[in-house]
């Protein structure tokens, strides 16, 4: 994937949700503004577990996140998040 449209998106996508930290609520915002083939990068749920995990694209872009908004992404439990 080409660094420069994941820059992009993550400027589009931090513009509007403010200072959040959740993953999903990040991961979420960015696969609406990119390609299917950009998409294709971006892990998905165990099928059994159904638990998320970031693979090592997802981190470099959760860094990238930091970089930009000063905001370290934090992937959440489900049952953190209520």
């Amino acid at each position: 994937m080409d660094k420069k449209i994941i820059e992009e998106a993550i400027s589009v996508v931090s513009s509007y949700v403010g200072n959040t930290t959740d993953w999903m609520v990040i991961k979420k915002e960015l696969l609406k503004t990119l390609s299917a083939q950009d998409r294709m990068y971006f892990s998905t749920r165990d099928p059994v577990t159904k638990k998320q995990t970031m693979n090592d694209f997802e981190k470099i872009v959760a860094e990238k996140w930091f970089s930009i908004t000063g905001n370290r992404p934090i992937l959440m439990e489900r049952y953190e998040k209520e």
